[in-house]
């Protein structure tokens, strides 16, 4: 399908590109997805959700060991970035959570407040979210 988009006029009635009136635009069709029911789009969500690739591809061809390292690291990144981890990202990690817990503790004794719970309600909040 080809759908005329006439071009911006010139002052004369022309068009402003050097004589051609209209560009041509080409629109492509295209088809809906085959309906799916609500059991199979969640159990589709749950899948990228938990296993967003193939999460075993890294186990081919490899010995138990090498299997087992793998799988920690999967199940716990800890151990993935763990050995990289230096004293400068230590005090980048210090910093950082010094600053939220400055300004996470005032605010959740303030909503307690608000509430006209003990502050302590709110600090339990802000911790245990």
């Amino acid at each position: 399908m080809v759908i005329n988009i006439p071009g911006p006029a010139a002052e004369g009635g022309g068009s402003a590109c050097g004589g051609a009136a209209a560009a041509a635009v080409e629109v492509q069709r295209v088809c809906l997805p085959p309906p799916r029911t609500t059991v199979e789009k969640l159990r589709r969500r749950l899948a990228d959700i938990f296993f967003p690739d193939d999460p075993l591809h890294g186990f081919k061809d490899q010995t138990r060991f090498r299997k087992l390292v793998i799988g920690l690291q999967f199940f716990f990144p800890v151990f993935q970035w763990g050995p990289d981890y230096s004293f400068e990202l230590l005090k980048s990690d210090v910093v950082s959570g010094v600053t939220i817990a400055s300004l996470a503790i005032p605010q959740g004794i303030s909503y307690a407040k608000l509430a006209n719970l003990p502050p302590l309600i709110g600090l339990y909040d802000d911790f245990f979210k």
